[in-house]
């Protein structure tokens, strides 16, 4: 394990070099955050910070979705733009079999190839919920009410949210090394709305509320589950096996 560091670093600089995709990844997230955070204010918060006596409950409901979401989006979009051209360019080109001719263990590149991606999309994805809870609170709470904030708010943005995508992660690239990287592409593309919708369409029904420690509780349930099937998959993960998959 004390290996990885160097791999991880050089594969995040071999990422970043597909400016195209870094820019894309970046501007989506950015229009798909501030289009966020806009709905939300102007037909949510606003109305409600208006009122003479504002709901504090709902407000707290407004901004833990705004930056859950944004969270999400930030890891989400950064493993589906990199992930799949990432493995697909470093097996065409030999550099996971001149990995594998390494001492290195198979896990250790499978873990580091998973931190690459998952690391640059958690920075974008925390400074973004990051921003839009200063600048929300400021702009709408302060004047008024104060600064709001909850621990459970926090915990479901900052950490439920991307071990959720950390676990896709190491789920993803298993797939992709052992396998093909498309059929890893293939779980990523259908995840992120899966999740997103499915957990906005909870809040709507009153099943679970974003602010509560049920919301924190349900997105580590999430993350359980496919850390589970990776510990269930990983055995599969072995030299021969992705040494095949080069030849496929």
């Amino acid at each position: 394990m004390t290996d990885i560091g160097p791999i991880i670093t050089t594969s995040i600089k071999n990422n970043f070099r597909i400016k195209v995709a870094v820019i894309t990844s970046i501007i989506v997230i950015l229009i798909c955050a501030i289009g966020i955070a806009l709905t939300f204010c102007l037909l949510f918060i606003a109305p409600e910070t208006a009122a003479k006596s504002p709901d504090i409950s709902r407000l707290e409901l407004y901004l833990s979705l705004i930056m859950y979401i944004t969270c999400l989006l930030g890891v989400g979009v950064n493993l589906n733009a990199f992930a799949f051209q990432s493995m697909t360019r470093e097996k065409s080109r030999g550099i996971i079999e001149s990995l594998l001719a390494t001492p290195l263990k198979v896990k250790d590149i499978w873990i580091a190839k998973s931190l690459a991606v998952f690391l640059p999309g958690l920075v974008l994805g925390e400074v973004f919920a990051f921003i839009a809870l200063i600048a929300i609170n400021y702009i709408y709470f302060v004047p008024s009410i104060g600064f709001l904030v909850t621990p459970w708010m926090v915990l479901s943005s900052f950490v439920a949210a991307p071990l959720i995508y950390l676990c896709l992660s190491l789920l993803v690239h298993l797939v992709g090394l052992a396998g093909k990287p498309a059929t890893g592409n293939v779980i990523i593309q259908i995840l992120l709305p899966v999740i997103i919708t499915l957990m906005i369409n909870l809040i709507v029904r009153n099943v679970l509320d974003a602010a509560s420690w049920t919301f924190t509780l349900a997105n580590l349930g999430i993350a359980a589950i496919v850390g589970i099937i990776v510990i269930v998959l990983q055995p599969r993960l072995t030299r021969e096996r992705i040494v095949l998959s080069l030849r496929s």
